[in-house]
């Protein structure tokens, strides 16, 4: 996989905006700060698919369809 940091950065990045939506739910925060972090979220997940489909496909991968 050649962008293995970069991946592994998208998910602690998602790791991390879980942790905050805990901490947000835990703190009965404004629900905005909670919708702000979903979006975020959200991102992150599109991210990471959009790398993964980037990278080829090794001939001892099957195909899910």
């Amino acid at each position: 996989m050649k962008n293995r940091n970069l991946l592994n950065k998208k998910l602690d990045y998602l790791e991390s905006t879980l942790t905050t939506l805990q901490q947000i739910v835990n703190t009965q925060s404004p629900i905005e700060a909670y919708k702000a972090n979903i979006v975020k979220a959200h991102g992150y997940v599109e991210d990471i698919r959009d790398m993964v489909e980037r990278e080829p496909i090794a001939p001892n991968e099957m195909n899910k369809v």
